[in-house]
């Protein structure tokens, strides 16, 4: 991280730019990857329509804002993740609000046993292929 870097310019970049925060604070990888992402849920978000659309949108604007969050606390805490990311209840809760967005911060965590990690991974991925099939689905049955 650069010895000017500050939290609230990390901040900053991340609020203009999903990821950019993470490329100031020189995690250049991760900052890509969240780029990517958010150009990902935008493009389905454009693509899907009705309650798709908005739960695309919505995964967006939540990725945004713990890009924005991560950005500012890897910052204040000169490049070490903060302690909280790791724990269960913070890990479950962005599964359960970004879905398979937060793999990586459930198989970096050492909180959950490999057992748990794959059980979680089966469960999210499931869901989030579900939650996208399900209007081709009823569409199918309701004619």
């Amino acid at each position: 991280m650069p010895a000017s870097s500050t939290p609230r310019v990390a901040l900053l970049c991340s609020v203009l730019l999903p990821g950019l925060g993470q490329v100031y604070n020189r995690e250049s990888k991760k900052g890509l990857i969240i780029f990517a992402c958010a150009v990902g849920l935008g493009v389905l978000g454009s693509w899907f329509s009705g309650f798709n659309q908005f739960a695309m949108l919505l995964a967006l604007v939540l990725l945004w804002l713990s890009a924005a969050t991560d950005a500012y606390q890897m910052a204040k805490n000169a490049g070490q993740p903060a302690e909280f990311y790791y724990r269960k209840t913070f890990v479950v809760t962005m599964l359960l609000l970004v879905g398979p967005l937060a793999l990586p911060l459930l198989w970096e965590s050492t909180n959950f046993s490999r057992t748990g990690r794959w059980l979680w991974t089966i469960i999210v991925v499931s869901v989030a292929l579900l939650f996208i099939a399900t209007p081709y689905l009823l569409k199918g049955i309701v004619v």
